[in-house]
């Protein structure tokens, strides 16, 4: 059975409420990240630097694509902060 497609907002508002780990939210991201680079054949570092800011940016596809990438870096910091924090932890 395939599992139920989150909306952007939903997948992030379920991250950080703890509902989703973060290991999984890495996942599924960069899964995203992934099927947009092959569809694209583009790494999503160029992309990222080449569409930000341009008019090209509005396209749904590329929007998609520029929320999923910013999403991954939101959620790896929110991921390497709660590590620090637990290894600064008595």
């Amino acid at each position: 059975m395939k599992p139920k497609k989150l909306s952007k907002q939903s997948f992030l508002q379920r991250v950080l409420s703890g509902q989703l780990k973060t290991d999984q939210a890495l996942a599924r991201l960069t899964e995203q990240l992934h099927r947009y680079e092959k569809q694209y054949n583009m790494r999503s570092e160029v992309f990222y630097k080449l569409i930000v800011g341009t008019p090209a940016e509005d396209h749904p596809d590329f929007l998609a694509w520029a929320i999923c990438y910013r999403s991954y870096f939101r959620v790896l910091q929110a991921q390497l902060s709660a590590e620090g924090a637990s290894a600064l932890a008595p």
